[in-house]
């Protein structure tokens, strides 16, 4: 298979069209046309960047091993190859068994931090979510949160107000940390994991007896709601608060990935 084919079917796997692929790459549509048409082959500074898109290394590229994986498959393959995402038969504290659990806590190092930042950041951009303030829930949501506001601004040039929230307040009764949330604010909520919405619902309505906020978004590494897409208590969170929850990846992604052996 040649280079050109090779890339028309990485496209196509990907779901992308020419004009999205060159806009990536900074290049003409009409480049892409080439390639593909074969009436020209990539320069070989253009393999590193169509490797790193399509997410496979270069010598794959130059000979087609590997099925292009998706954005939700590079990141779940992340999260496996991380431990973050472990496989086998878990019983989840809801009483639901699992055939993998998903532990936030291994998270450790500064790049799987800036990682998720970008992952957690691409998905804001994504859904053109426009807010005034990012608003992290302890614990594990502090983290990814402030690794979020991070890569907003170092991925996408996005300035963002930063606070997260504290379980016990301080001795001054605060239980924010960083920017003062005001009346009318439009915030992003982030934190790790949703399974039914309610803990997350219980932090809201703290967070509003200071400030009645907009809660433009929830945003979160994992959708854990196995039976449905958006089960009751998830719709009755979003229409409480009149906001959607967003996730990386569901339960569903993490399924069809294990059936394509993508992991």
């Amino acid at each position: 298979m040649t280079i050109g084919n090779k890339i028309k079917l990485l496209r196509a796997n990907k779901g992308v069209t020419q004009e999205q692929l060159a806009e990536h790459l900074h290049i003409s549509g009409q480049a892409v046309s080439k390639w593909e048409n074969e009436t020209s082959t990539p320069d070989i500074t253009m393999l590193p960047l169509l490797a790193e898109y399509f997410g496979i290394t270069i010598d794959e590229l130059m000979d087609y091993k590997l099925n292009a994986l998706t954005d939700k498959e590079k990141f779940i393959k992340f999260m496996a190859g991380n431990g973050i995402l472990t496989f086998g038969d878990y019983q989840l504290k809801s009483g639901m068994s699992s055939p993998y659990y998903i532990d936030t806590e291994r998270f450790i190092t500064n790049a799987q931090i800036a990682k998720i930042g970008e992952y957690f950041a691409d998905c804001i951009q994504d859904k053109h979510i426009q807010a005034d303030a990012i608003v992290g829930l302890a614990y594990h949501g502090i983290a990814f949160s402030a690794a979020a506001a991070c890569s907003l601004y170092q991925k996408y040039g996005t300035t963002i107000n930063y606070c997260h929230d504290r379980q016990v307040p301080d001795s001054k009764g605060r239980n924010l940390c960083g920017y003062t949330l005001k009346d009318g604010d439009r915030v992003i909520i982030v934190d790790d994991l949703i399974t039914s919405g309610k803990s997350v619902a219980e932090r809201i309505e703290k967070i509003r007896q200071k400030a009645n906020v907009v809660i433009e978004a929830i945003v979160v590494i994992a959708n854990r709601n196995m039976e449905n897409s958006e089960c009751n208590e998830q719709i009755n969170l979003e229409e409480e608060y009149g906001t959607k929850i967003y996730s990386i990846i569901s339960h569903e992604d993490i399924v069809k990935a294990m059936e394509k052996h993508c992991i």
